[in-house]
């Protein structure tokens, strides 16, 4: 019997300046490295921390897994975290140093 290993997760929760949380869940495979997380995450979060830095004229941005489309004016931050394996995981306590992410961690 084989035990098929659960793919790694890339998990974006935006907080609101109103307190609500909305949780964003990327399937993105089998980490096996730092460089393999950061280049799936940039993918993802790149859009949204330009358009809050303002470094682009978008005031809004959008997230899928569930889709939605965030003012900017009504966020207040993002947290990121892995689920899965250890490396994905560990990858996401840097994700934290960029911009207006948060690190967050499953307990």
């Amino acid at each position: 019997m084989t035990i098929e290993r659960q793919p790694d997760t890339f998990v974006v929760t935006v907080v609101l300046v109103n307190g609500l949380t909305a949780e964003h869940r990327y399937p993105i495979g089998n980490v096996r490295s730092l460089q393999e997380f950061e280049r799936a995450m940039v993918g993802i979060v790149r859009e949204p921390i330009d358009a809050l830095m303002g470094n682009s004229p978008a005031t809004a941005f959008i997230l899928a897994y569930p889709v939605a489309v965030y003012n900017t004016a009504h966020v207040m931050t993002l947290r990121v975290r892995g689920e899965g394996s250890s490396q994905a995981m560990q990858a996401a306590d840097h994700v934290h140093e960029m911009g207006f992410l948060a690190r967050d961690r499953s307990p």
